[in-house]
């Protein structure tokens, strides 16, 4: 493909759009979920299904202004101890709510920073879990983690915890790039934390990096992904910079430098795409890159893997629990969305009612289309066949199309290679909800 006809499309496609880590979207959530209805989803797990845990620590000792995450800045940790007590409480609330043990594929640490938690904390979370649901040996537990909070003592008593997979938060390995987002951490100390973590027998190890941040150019991720390479990592997640200030206010502290404009994050994800597939890794969905002897991509080639709000995923579980501020519960009809606010958090556990504030049920349509925009956003095509009910939306398929983006043979669409940065744009054709307004997405590049 030209330039200019990447250009054309960037100009005609580049606008907001979910990034579908669920749907109906987050968007679409609302504040009808009763403590009830909510109290039957939980009475009505299967006990013999296997469900995942997920667990958010929103703090950290200092504010990453690319941030878009629900976290709170903190240099006593006595806010944290706090709320790890309160939340003890929720899993306690949950348990007594279920009434029997349900055996656990995955229980996943995510935040803000879930390794300023102290190891002492994460014991007491999976010990009080360990009295409700069934965590085996054969549990996969997962923390992401910001490796300016590593320490080899840490590591050692994540060791001991049974965590197997760690995500590092490494954004960008430049100097000038740090400074602009105030996140600063050399090279040398993820090296550091990379070689402990092998060293006390943990070997899955992710990477998460950015692209389109301030003063970032095509040069500049070049040399940060060459860097992350001679690390080796499992895999490498690599997420468009999503600019959202009327969201999240401390963005605008990054408009005093330069911004990479569209085509330019354009050509760095085209980049980083060619020298990772070059370099042996598998290309896994629209941002996510594993070795070959990876789950992740053996699961895309065995058609099981899926996506939720972790992103791409492995995980076979159809439930997850959620559980602290902002957390999100997956049933397979119902989303549940906890508050996002600490004292009504805290003071609905007092109470002894799940802190929930907003979620969705998912109609039959919703639930066909679900399954449909997932395949689509997995493994870029979909027999329209095996989606009878729904009435395929040819006046924006045709447009897509027309443009290369897709192709349409035998009633099976598949989304071309030019097509696959504007997955997004093709799932929300699927999407009835959808409506293109800035302000509630970000863009599609």
């Amino acid at each position: 493909m030209t330039n200019s006809s990447v250009e054309a499309l960037i100009a005609k496609y580049d606008r907001p759009v979910p990034r579908y880590t669920s749907f109906p979207t987050a968007v679409q959530f609302t504040h009808d979920i009763s403590q009830e209805r909510y109290r039957a989803l939980l009475t009505g797990l299967d006990p013999n299904e296997e469900l995942s845990l997920y667990v958010h620590i929103p703090f950290c000792h200092s504010l990453c202004h690319y941030c878009g995450c629900h976290t709170k800045i903190t240099a006593s940790y006595k806010p944290v101890s706090d709320y790890i007590r309160t939340l003890l409480k929720e899993i306690e609330l949950y348990g007594q709510a279920i009434g029997h043990m349900i055996p656990v594929a995955r229980v996943h640490f995510g935040g803000g920073s879930p390794n300023y938690a102290h190891s002492e904390d994460l014991f007491a979370i999976l010990s009080t879990f360990s009295r409700y649901f069934d965590i085996t040996e054969n549990t996969q537990i997962d923390m992401e983690c910001d490796p300016r909070l590593l320490s080899p003592e840490k590591i050692r008593a994540y060791c001991a915890l049974g965590v197997s997979r760690v995500s590092l938060g490494i954004q960008d390995f430049d100097e000038t790039v740090q400074c602009a987002i105030n996140r600063v951490q050399p090279y040398e100390q993820v090296k550091d934390c990379v070689q402990t973590l092998r060293a006390e027998g943990i070997h899955d190890i992710n990477f998460d990096l950015v692209v389109g941040l301030p003063e970032q150019t095509v040069e500049s991720v070049t040399q940060t992904v060459e860097q992350a390479l001679s690390l080796s990592p499992q895999r490498i997640a690599v997420f468009p910079y999503a600019h959202v200030p009327w969201m999240k206010k401390h963005q605008l502290l990054l408009e005093k430098f330069r911004l990479p404009g569209a085509a330019e994050r354009f050509d760095m994800m085209e980049t980083v795409r060619k020298i990772l597939v070059h370099s042996g890794y598998k290309a896994i969905g629209i941002d996510h890159y594993a070795l070959e002897s990876d789950t992740l991509a053996k699961a895309q080639e065995q058609g099981t893997m899926r996506r939720n709000f972790q992103g791409y995923t492995d995980d076979p579980s159809r439930t997850i629990l959620g559980f602290g501020l902002s957390s999100i519960s997956q049933f397979d009809g119902a989303y549940v969305q906890n508050t996002t606010d600490a004292p009504s958090y805290r003071s609905a556990l007092v109470e002894k009612r799940f802190p929930i504030k907003r979620g969705c049920v998912l109609s039959a349509d919703d639930q066909i289309r679900r399954s449909l925009i997932e395949r689509l956003m997995c493994d870029f095509v979909i027999r329209l066949d095996d989606y009878p009910q729904i009435a395929a939306p040819w006046d924006r398929l045709s447009l897509l199309e027309r443009d290369g983006m897709i192709e349409v043979k035998s009633n099976t669409l598949k989304i071309s290679e030019s097509g696959k940065p504007f997955t997004r744009v093709v799932a929300a054709c699927f999407d009835p909800y959808f409506q293109p307004e800035a302000g509630r997405h970000a863009k599609a590049v």
